[in-house]
């Protein structure tokens, strides 16, 4: 009797001149049996009927280990329900190597369709998935929009839009002494101060990584960003801070927890928004409040605000302790080979600019971009080169919307370019210090494809690009 096993799982046998074929069986696992490791180092998750260890995985997790340690030793299934960016071929196949067999039992749960409830959104958008909604502003329509319209906002979700009841919500303020509980008339109660600011994703422009090599994430293009007129009350105006208070959490209703320095919060500067646009805060963009930290990465100002802790320590989970904002040095390929701990997270962001849109008019391109820096420094100057960085050309710039406040919002630009026969452009920025963008998009390049600030290069017709 001869034996041999090949790839399909099939065992081939022969016998007596007969073929006989013996399929491979699984290793099968009781829940309980699955249910014991769930440690750190020891992490074994469910999917469907299949059984995974995904215990050298964790600190490669996009959203952090804390996520997956939810559920060690369970069914991922529900947790996917309610992140179904999970549901596409490639996370599969980041599974299959891991999986050690089956569940002995298997019984399905169902659940229903958790994002039912929320907005219908403006199909001009540029969507990247739906369940979370994650969607870019049209940038072709910055330039006629210097405030963007509410409905263009682009969208960062991480889990189903809340759905809150605004008579009955309460904003909660404690830490050292402070213990109180707000309705949105009591803040009302206070002064009421307006700014317009910048949001951007920490991760725009990561689309331009991936060209060098492959980072995690949502493969935003440039227009995750986008400009509004926020009114509410000042931080500091209702919390007085002590000598202790190292750091202030924001906690939203959708469980995402963030937080920034104490300097930041004392400087007059970080707003708890009502109004976006003199109209409520759309529920996409966190109604009924907003926490706004002018110049600071998208995920600290916090929407559907409904916690506002005083702390000595910086918040915990995902959003601000694990690499999800973390920008990692460009070496390191694996993030569990390092402690990430020693990293600090993402809070200011740097200066940055983008060509929107090239048109063709009277014989010459016309270019169309925005400039911002998350410093609140002046946008000084934006240059346009058409022969890779060798001469660069001065373009127009509209500083409106800064006026009569620090420079939170984009600096809206347009040049002019005489017709040639190389239709690429690439765009930089200084502001009044003189910082200015890296020119090598490789030399920022880092694992999770956070703060590309970059040259910015694109081409008219068949040579665009971004």
């Amino acid at each position: 009797m001869m034996f041999r096993t090949v790839k399909l799982g099939v065992t081939i046998s022969s016998i007596g001149g007969y073929v006989l074929y013996k399929y491979y069986q699984p290793p099968k696992f009781t829940y309980e049996e699955v249910k014991k490791h769930n440690k750190e180092g020891d992490v074994w998750v469910i999917h469907k009927d299949n059984v995974y260890d995904v215990s050298k995985f964790i600190e490669n997790h996009p959203g952090g280990k804390d996520k997956i340690m939810l559920a060690a030793g369970k069914s991922v299934d529900p947790y996917w329900n309610l992140y179904q960016q999970h549901n596409k071929a490639q996370v599969q196949d980041i599974l299959k190597p891991m999986k050690i067999g089956k569940i002995l039992n298997y019984t399905p749960k169902t659940e229903g369709d958790l994002y039912m409830k929320d907005p219908i959104r403006n199909p001009n958008l540029k969507f990247h998935s739906y369940k979370p909604c994650n969607a870019e502003t049209p940038v072709d329509l910055i330039g006629d929009n210097p405030i963007t319209p509410s409905d263009l906002w682009y969208i960062r979700n991480h889990h189903p839009v809340p759905d809150i009841n605004k008579d009955k919500f309460t904003l909660s303020i404690s830490g050292y002494g402070i213990n109180k509980n707000l309705t949105v008339e009591d803040l009302k109660k206070f002064k009421e101060t307006s700014l317009i600011t910048t949001i951007q994703c920490g991760g725009n422009r990561r689309d331009g990584y991936n060209k060098v090599d492959k980072t995690s994430g949502t493969p935003w293009n440039v227009g995750a960003i986008s400009t509004a007129k926020w009114t509410g009350v000042l931080l500091s105006d209702i919390v007085k801070f002590n000598k202790n208070v190292k750091h202030v959490q924001f906690e939203s209703t959708d469980t995402l927890k963030a937080s920034i320095p104490v300097d930041k919060a004392m400087k007059g500067e970080v707003l708890i928004a009502y109004k976006m646009n003199n109209e409520e805060i759309p529920r996409d963009h966190g109604f009924p409040l907003r926490a706004i930290v002018p110049g600071y990465v998208g995920v600290r100002n916090v929407k559907w605000l409904n916690k506002v802790i005083l702390s000595d320590k910086e918040a915990d989970g995902p959003w601000q302790r694990s690499i999800s904002y973390k920008v990692l040095p460009k070496e390191v390929k694996d993030a569990g080979k390092i402690d990430s701990s020693k990293i600090p997270t993402m809070q200011e962001m740097p200066i940055q600019s983008v060509i929107t849109n090239i048109d063709k008019e009277d014989g010459k391109y016309i270019l169309n971009g925005y400039a911002w820096t998350g410093s609140g420094d002046e946008i000084s100057k934006v240059e346009i080169s058409n022969d890779n960085g060798k001469t660069w050309v001065l373009s127009e710039l509209n500083k409106d919307l800064n006026k009569n406040q620090k420079h939170w919002a984009w600096t809206i630009w347009k040049s002019k370019y005489n017709i040639s026969n190389n239709p690429c452009f690439i765009c930089r920025a200084f502001d009044i210090n003189n910082k200015s963008q890296p020119s090598v998009v490789a030399d920022k390049w880092n694992l999770r494809g956070l703060n590309n600030n970059t040259w910015h290069k694109k081409c008219y017709e068949e040579c665009y690009e971004e």
